[in-house]
């Protein structure tokens, strides 16, 4: 892939723990190359037991698909460059990470440079202050679509400004020890976990609004101390005595390396609360199961190291966790908006098996576990998650997944949690309770049927829908779940068996986070795709996929010609209300009660606008006068609802 370069510089990271390299150590990198045979958008986790299709050496960390670096994988692959980085003189170090698609660097351990996602070959640089030694250096990459190439220069202490070079070969070894075997065939990957926008599968970039609630709180001596170590969080009489077994497992970050972090804990706390400070602090939500410490982790902030203040003036964030028999229990720090909270499919859940005596992070597994039921207290501050599989000696990995707002439309400020799953309390048993009835959906009013409109979607079959280009419905990709048409896998896209000149539509959708659909008009079938033929109104998740940095190709837009005046559209995980008019060359698209864009298929704007845009060796695009109306598959979930159509005479 080809964009133009950008670079942007990331705060310093302090890496005092070297790592010494064996004396056996041979020059050069090892490269271990995956292929994977799976759409990639960022960089997954190889699952364990697998081995690469290829393994090599290099002297320097830089590899070029034009060169035939990555051998015959040319598309959907992964590369790791595993080795040592030696230093002779302990300072600040900067480092150029260039990578096409998205790379991660990581010395002694921590990360340092973070280019993931799909992307041309842009540069992004770190920086690190490194002790004299040998540290361990871990690169690693992957490729979707396109040309390859991941490089990583540095700038040592004292060098030119901006001016960056290869690392030297002198400095880069591995240990030949390490297995070099290989095995054919795809590669089982864990796909990575969505990295939305901060606190929301990101660090947090900012300090946390309670800071300044409550100017009096501190530091208050107490006779109990924590400590963390090897990312375990455990409690002791005083400094100096023996640690019992640990409490919670904490997320990785910069304070976690290295000697053990001792700290009072916080009279301001005695409800069960403290910081743990570092890059990004996390906050610890504690409780007793017996004789058994447990409790959860967030994310917090950035910024000075002191408590909460009163609860009010807190933002919509998950308060605490509490485990009970048959699920979680979360209490938020302000009520929720009543339209939210109750579907199951609001809540992602994984377990990560622990090994606190052994001293190791929990690892995924890439296994969800589906939220049987989800029952919203009265006061709406508390929502019960039935789970039907907790399993004790885990930490069981939340996400809150739109739609989740406040009652004032508030946003979650974090909307992650660890829960230190050491028990499962045995006489602790949460309420299910029964969802609100819901609205009635995909169907017509009196009105409606006397204006001439008629349903696409009956709400429960597929019946007057197929396979854009096909003679079957592709039932595997596409399903009618709770009332909407869903893309649950891939299927491709859906048409309608009727084609349609001038007409009428409206419709509801729904996207997923970072998600991407469409709806296209008058397209023909005798075409390999519906976007040859058909103008496109952009269904999209404006705040986290690419295409909503871009007007023309955001939600709403007449895609990649014409830009909505503004972003309309509601916040992800609620529905949004579509109207599209067509009638002769007049196209005008609504959305959600606002007319956003309005053309004419013909003229001479029209004519510039096409052969100056990606449509311009499409002859027959906008130029059919009647077709399909298509639903997209993108490759994202999305819904579809209240689909119905009134056609239209012409000249009306």
């Amino acid at each position: 892939m080809r964009a133009r370069g950008t670079s942007v510089l990331l705060g310093l990271i302090v890496v005092g723990v070297v790592q010494a390299a064996s004396t056996q150590n041979k020059p050069g990198l090892l490269v271990r190359l995956y292929d994977v045979g799976e759409e990639l958008r960022w960089l997954p986790a190889i699952a364990p037991g697998e081995l690469p299709n290829v393994v090599k050496v290099v002297p320097v960390a830089d590899l070029r698909s034009d060169r035939n670096d990555f051998d015959a994988l040319q598309s959907n692959f992964v590369a790791e460059l595993v080795g040592f980085l030696e230093i002779q003189q302990e300072g600040v170090y900067a480092f150029r990470l260039i990578s096409d698609d998205g790379a991660r660097l990581w010395i002694g351990g921590r990360l340092i440079v973070d280019h993931d996602g799909t992307h041309g070959p842009t540069p992004k640089d770190g920086r690190a202050y490194l002790a004299t030694g040998s540290h361990a250096l871990l690169i690693r990459h992957f490729n979707a679509h396109g040309e390859a190439q991941v490089r990583l220069g540095w700038q040592p202490p004292g060098a030119s400004p901006n001016r960056f070079e290869h690392l030297p070969a002198e400095a880069l070894s591995h240990d030949p020890t390490l297995t070099q075997a290989t095995a054919p065939g795809r590669k089982k990957i864990i796909p990575p976990l969505r990295r939305g926008r901060p606190g929301d599968g990101r660090p947090l970039e900012t300090s946390h609004p309670g800071f300044a609630a409550d100017e009096q709180a501190g530091f208050v001596p107490s006779d109990k101390q924590w400590s963390v170590a090897g990312g375990y969080l455990s409690f002791r009489a005083g400094e100096g005595q023996p640690a019992p077994d640990p409490v919670v497992w904490v997320p990785g970050d910069e304070f976690l390396d290295g000697a053990p972090v001792y700290s009072p804990f916080k009279d301001a706390f005695r409800d069960q609360k403290l910081i743990v400070p570092g890059g990004e602090s996390k906050r610890v939500s504690l409780e007793t199961i017996g004789e058994i410490s447990q409790g959860c982790v967030f994310r917090f902030g950035r910024g000075p190291d002191v408590p909460f203040g009163a609860t009010e003036a807190l933002p919509l964030e998950m308060l605490t966790v509490r485990a009970m028999r048959n699920g979680l229990e979360i209490e938020f720090t302000r009520p929720l908006d009543p339209r939210v909270g109750w579907d199951p499919e609001s809540y992602y859940l994984e377990q990560w098996p622990l090994d606190a005596p052994g001293g190791k992070a929990p690892q995924r597994d890439g296994v969800v576990y589906p939220v049987k039921s989800a029952s919203v207290s009265a006061d709406r501050r508390k929502v019960f998650l039935e789970i039907p599989d907790l399993k004790p000696s885990h930490v069981v990995y939340l996400r809150l997944l739109p739609p989740c707002v406040s009652e004032d439309g508030e946003l979650p400020w974090s909307t992650e949690a660890w829960y230190t799953l050491n028990v499962i309390p045995p006489d602790r048993t949460g309420q299910v309770r029964p969802p609100p009835a819901k609205e009635p959906q995909n169907v017509l009013t009196d009105e409606e049927r006397q204006a001439g409109w008629r349903l696409l979607f009956d709400g429960q079959t597929t019946a007057g829908w197929r396979g854009f280009g096909k003679d079957t419905f592709p039932d595997q990709g596409w399903q009618v779940i709770d009332g909407c048409l869903v893309r649950v896998g891939s299927g491709g896209d859906i048409a309608t068996d009727e084609e349609f000149g001038d007409f009428e539509l409206q419709l509801e959708w729904r996207i997923s986070p970072a998600g991407n659909s469409g709806i296209f008009f008058r397209s023909s079938g005798e075409f390999r795709y519906a976007w040859e033929t058909g103008p496109e109104m952009q269904v999209l998740d404006n705040a986290e996929h690419p295409d909503g940095q871009d007007p023309k190709t955001s939600a709403g837009s007449n895609y990649a010609l014409h830009a909505p005046p503004r972003d309309v559209t509601r916040p992800v995980g609620f529905f949004n209300h579509v109207r599209i008019l067509a009638e002769g060359p007049h196209v005008e698209y609504w959305l959600n009660g606002e007319k956003v864009v309005e053309y004419e298929l013909e003229g001479p704007e029209w004519e510039k606008l096409v052969a100056e845009s990606k449509f311009k060796s499409m002859p027959k695009y906008g130029r059919m006068r009647s077709g399909h109306i298509v639903l997209q598959d993108h490759g994202d979930r999305v819904w579809y609802r209240n689909v119905k159509i009134r056609t239209l005479p012409q000249g009306e």
